[in-house]
């Protein structure tokens, strides 16, 4: 049988490793607006204009046939 205090270490530990990838992916995520900026010949630089501070980018997903999606850009 497992001690409660365990059980409660084991979970701080789980939330831990959890925020640590979700850190790492929010870093992704910016590299990937930046990229993203970039490639559409836009403005590296950090922008806190609203129409610059959450752009969604599409991905491709798989189609039924297998064939992937082209990736469409904002």
């Amino acid at each position: 049988m497992t001690n409660i205090y365990d059980a409660i270490k084991e979970k701080e530990n789980q939330i831990a490793i959890f925020q640590a990838q979700v850190s790492g992916l929010q870093a992704e995520i910016e590299a990937l607006r930046i990229a993203a900026r970039i490639l559409e010949g836009g403005n590296v630089g950090s922008s806190t204009a609203p129409s610059e501070v959450a752009r969604p980018v599409a991905v491709p997903s798989v189609m039924a046939n297998g064939a992937d999606k082209k990736r469409v850009w904002p």
